[in-house]
């Protein structure tokens, strides 16, 4: 079952398929939410992404797991896909760029090889410490100011204010539905994780911490290559338990 934000709990339709939701979700004021998971303020020719987690497979690899090699390619080919769609001067990467701070040649090879891509069309990029870059002292950022929003990985504590914000990896589980989301309200974006590696945190359920649990997020999906808008959290608890299942 997926639901028609526009309808009440009392009236939802009992099948609704994806073209039947909203396509032109609210947008947060001087950007755009894209399919790629990325925030892009179009006036700055800024993108902004979190989460990448490059070296995922070689930190896997270390515990004994035997992983694909592809968190690099993955990246790039969705960085591909936007730059080819918009402008892009410049991208931030709102923390976690890396799965591991430990010592990792391939890891060093992969963010190696983004930076590449990245300069080879011109592309600044700004990276900001997020918990995966490791605890200890970084002379990374930990938040930068663009557009009249701060933007940090959100693992701290944040101050009042209007934040742009990854760490939480939202994702909305709805029956056959199971993706990423962004999660936007009037002062706050919650970023989906840009890598496929990161496990979602069911939006419906209890794990945001709990000053966000008071906030009713709008929750935007991006998927097969468009934006579908689900409308209020609220709404949707109304319809489905936690884990995908109606009250």
């Amino acid at each position: 079952m997926l639901i028609d934000p526009g309808n009440t709990p009392a009236n939802l339709p009992v099948s609704a398929p994806l073209e039947f939701l909203p396509l032109d979700p609210t947008q947060p004021e001087g950007w755009t939410l894209t399919p790629e998971c990325a925030l892009v303020h179009r006036a700055l020719g800024t993108a902004v992404i979190a989460d990448v987690h490059l070296g995922y497979e070689w930190a896997r690899g270390s515990g004994g797991d035997m992983v694909p090699a592809h968190t690099l390619r993955e990246t790039l080919e969705k960085l591909t896909q936007l730059t080819q769609r918009l402008s892009v001067r410049r991208l931030v990467v709102a923390g976690d760029l890396i799965e591991s701070a430990l010592p990792c040649p391939r890891t060093r090879h992969d963010v190696a090889g983004l930076a590449k891509w990245l300069a080879d069309r011109k592309i600044e990029l700004v990276h900001i410490h997020g918990n995966h870059e490791g605890h200890g002292p970084t002379l990374l950022p930990l938040q930068i100011e663009l557009g009249g929003w701060s933007i940090a990985h959100g693992h701290l504590n944040l101050d009042g204010g209007r934040w742009i914000i990854g760490h939480h990896h939202p994702s909305l589980r709805v029956e056959e539905i199971s993706a990423p989301c962004f999660l936007i309200h009037e002062n706050w974006v919650i970023l989906p994780a840009f890598s496929s590696n990161a496990a979602g945190l069911d939006v419906l359920g209890s794990g945001l911490p709990g000053g966000f649990r008071k906030l009713d997020f709008q929750c935007v999906v991006p998927m097969e290559g468009r934006l579908f808008d689900f409308g209020q959290l609220s709404t949707l608890r109304a319809v489905f338990r936690p884990g995908s299942n109606r009250k």
